[in-house]
């Protein structure tokens, strides 16, 4: 082989291990790249969950809170804004809280009834709820214990 031929072959060979490592590096890259992306997205989507639980305590608390100090009315709107979230939750929650969940919307009914008929026991009713609700996501319930302690088969305000 002549000494041109030969370093013509030893340069394609040279750019060839070059390109290769190159490739091989990007590949590296690239594959941490999405490992990062998948830690991301998992982290952002258990935030985007936990967002949208705090967001109906909240709309819940403001329910007991509306009812409790007799604007019903308000309270019911709230409870039925709360309970049409709740039902969304419920259908993307994690089977270990589904069941705990369900058992909270299975009191729509009773909640929204109540509170569309003024009656004062609803206030306590619905913090009764939210303490339920809260102890279903696993969250130390927030509601002061006197104000929904059962008495005689109901809560005591």
């Amino acid at each position: 082989m002549k000494k041109g031929a030969r370093n013509a072959l030893l340069v394609i060979i040279a750019i060839a291990v070059a390109f290769g490592g190159g490739a091989a590096w990007q590949f590296t890259m690239a594959r941490q790249a999405r490992t990062d992306l998948q830690e991301v997205q998992q982290q952002l989507d258990g935030i985007q969950k936990q967002r949208a639980l705090d967001g109906l305590e909240s709309a819940l608390a403001m329910a007991a809170l509306a009812a409790g100090l007799g604007d019903y009315e308000r309270g019911r709107q709230l409870a039925s804004d709360y309970f049409t979230a709740l039902q969304e939750q419920v259908n993307v929650a994690e089977p270990a809280n589904r069941a705990s969940l369900e058992d909270v919307l299975a009191r729509r009914d009773a909640i929204i009834t109540e509170l569309s008929r003024a009656e004062p026991a609803s206030g306590r009713d619905v913090a009764a709820l939210l303490t339920a609700f809260q102890r279903a996501i696993g969250k130390e319930p927030t509601v002061p214990p006197a104000l929904v302690s059962d008495t005689a088969g109901g809560p005591a305000m």
